[in-house]
């Protein structure tokens, strides 16, 4: 569905984030940088019967979300890169903004339906999001938040490779807030149930959009206060405390887990 009221000046150029299924369309010629379309209007093949949807600025100029159906063909020199991709190659604001487009796509694909009455729904023209036209219920994007910890004991950091983590990376350990539950409780619980330890001096850094699918990190480091260290087979599968000359291959830079371990290192430092 297109909304004619959202779409840039023909002759204008803007920002095109096109996605289809977590891949967004990549013109950089170098393979170190993500590049997304800077065009017209008229210039987008495919830009008059896809969904569009303005979602932000970048280097002064407004950005579209464009969702891309596999049937629709690219122009020549077009390609397809994974999101996981531009976050090493793209700079945090332009990888904001791409992450937002694929979480609101993600959304838009999984919200057809009205979760109260199951009527078929219609994307709002005034802000990203569905109205139900008979029961009236508005639905935003969902956003799961979850806390990140890099966690040091003397001079020392915890990591652990996830069982969902390519063979051999290890990172800081992770885990989704539940109902009810403030950053911190989360933090504690999520630290005792995965490596079996307490933590104290819990510490705020930074916080990172992560659409994979929907959910924002809120990243912290804590110092060790207890306990023996007891990994939880089920959700990961090897780690330890490691020294900052020693480390594993860990998390890439441009992630909040590299800036957590970053963080750590000139803490114990100095």
């Amino acid at each position: 569905m297109i909304f004619p009221d959202r779409m840039p000046p023909t002759a204008t150029a803007v920002w095109w984030l096109i996605v289809h299924d977590n891949h967004l369309v990549d013109l950089a010629s170098s393979e170190q940088s993500f590049e997304p379309p800077f065009l017209p209007v008229e210039e987008i093949p495919f830009a008059t019967y896809a969904y569009t949807a303005e979602i932000g600025e970048y280097q002064g100029s407004p950005v579209f979300l464009l969702i891309r159906e596999q049937s629709m063909k690219l122009l020549a020199g077009w390609q397809q890169v994974p999101l996981r991709l531009c976050l090493l190659r793209a700079d945090s604001e332009l990888f904001s903004l791409a992450a937002r487009a694929c979480q609101v796509t993600g959304f838009l694909q999984t919200h057809k339906y009205c979760g109260t009455c199951g009527e078929e729904v219609a994307q709002d023209r005034e802000e990203l999001a569905v109205v139900c036209g008979h029961c009236g219920l508005v639905s935003y994007p969902r956003i799961s938040p979850c806390i990140i910890v890099g966690i040091y004991k003397d001079d020392k950091i915890l990591l652990a490779q996830g069982v969902r983590h390519p063979e051999g990376m290890h990172s800081v350990l992770a885990g989704f807030v539940e109902s009810g539950e403030s950053l911190e409780q989360c933090l504690r619980r999520e630290v005792y149930e995965e490596a079996g330890i307490e933590v104290t001096d819990i510490e705020y850094i930074n916080s990172q959009p992560w659409p994979f699918p929907h959910s924002l990190m809120a990243g912290f480091i804590a110092r060790y206060a207890g306990g023996e260290l007891r990994l939880d087979p089920t959700e990961l599968v090897t780690g330890g405390w490691f020294s900052f000359d020693n480390l594993p291959p860990t998390a890439p830079p441009g992630s909040i887990a590299w800036n957590l371990i970053e963080v750590v290192r000139k803490k114990v430092q100095g």
